[in-house]
C-alpha cells in the first residue's frame, strides 16, 4: 500500500508539565518509537512534524529505516499546519495521520480505514469510535490541502471545521470488528492521570501473562 504515515508532534504539552508526550515511555520504549514501528508494518514512507527536531534525535537513533523529520510551514497554527506541512511533503497522495499521544495505534486499523476511502473515493476516512470522532487516527487524501490551506489563510485552525468543507467517510466500531481489529488504537495520552493509567493497564497485562 502506497501510503505514508504522519507523526503529528506539535503542541505545548502543557497538561504534561512541557514534557513531550512522544517521549512518554511504555515498557522502556518512547511513544515515537512504537508509533514508527507500527507504521513500518503499512507505510513505504514515514514522516514526522514538528518544530522542535532536536528533542526526538535519540529516539530517531533508535528507529529503523528512514524518518523524514519536517517543520510546519506556519508554526503555531496547531494541527491543521502540520497537516498542511505533510501533505506537501509526503511522496504519497494518501497520509495516515496520527497525533503523537497515541501509544497503540494499529496499521491494521489504518488498513480498513485505507480502503474504506478507496471504496468511496472519500477526501478522507476517519475512526469513529463511541460516537467520537478521531481525526488524528485517519487517512486523509492529497485532495484535502486546497481546503486546508484556505483554512489557515482564513485563520481558522479547528480540525474538526475541514470536515465541513471535504467529503469524508466515518469508520464506526462495527467495521473494525468485522475486520477482527480491536478498538484500543484511538486511547490518547493527554495528562499525567491518564499516562499512570495506562501504567497500570500494563502492569496488570504483566501480572496476567506470569499466570499463563
Amino acid at each position: 500500500m502506497n501510503l505514508c504515515g504522519v507523526i503529528l508532534a506539535g503542541g505545548m504539552n502543557r497538561r504534561m508539565g512541557g514534557q513531550p508526550k512522544a517521549l512518554l515511555e511504555r515498557n522502556g520504549r518512547t511513544f515515537l518509537e512504537l508509533q514508527l514501528e507500527e507504521m513500518a508494518l503499512l507505510c513505504r514512507e514515514r514522516i514526522i512534524v514538528t518544530n522542535e527536531p532536536e528533542r526526538y534525535e535519540a529516539a530517531l537513533g533508535r528507529v529503523k529505516g528512514d524518518v523524514q523529520v519536517i517543520r510546519d510551514l506556519r508554526p503555531g497554527a496547531g494541527p491543521l499546519a502540520g497537516m498542511q506541512a505533510a501533505l506537501h511533503a509526503a511522496a504519497s497522495d494518501l497520509l495516515w495521520i496520527i497525533g503523537c499521544d497515541m501509544p497503540c495505534i494499529s496499521a491494521e486499523a489504518a488498513a480498513v480505514l485505507a480502503q474504506l476511502r478507496a471504496e468511496t473515493d472519500a477526501e478522507a476516512a476517519i475512526a469513529q469510535i463511541g460516537g467520537r470522532l478521531h481525526p488524528l487516527h485517519g487517512v486523509y487524501h492529497r485532495r484535502c490541502l486546497p481546503q486546508l490551506e484556505a483554512m489557515l489563510a482564513e485563520d481558522e485552525r479547528r480540525l474538526m471545521r475541514l470536515f465541513d468543507r471535504i467529503n469524508w467517510r466515518a469508520a464506526e466500531e462495527a467495521v473494525f470488528e468485522s475486520a477482527g481489529v480491536g478498538l484500543g488504537f484511538v486511547q490518547n495520552i493527554n495528562d499525567p492521570a491518564q499516562y499512570a493509567a495506562l501504567e497500570r493497564q500494563d502492569q496488570n497485562e504483566h501480572k496476567y501473562d506470569g499466570f499463563r
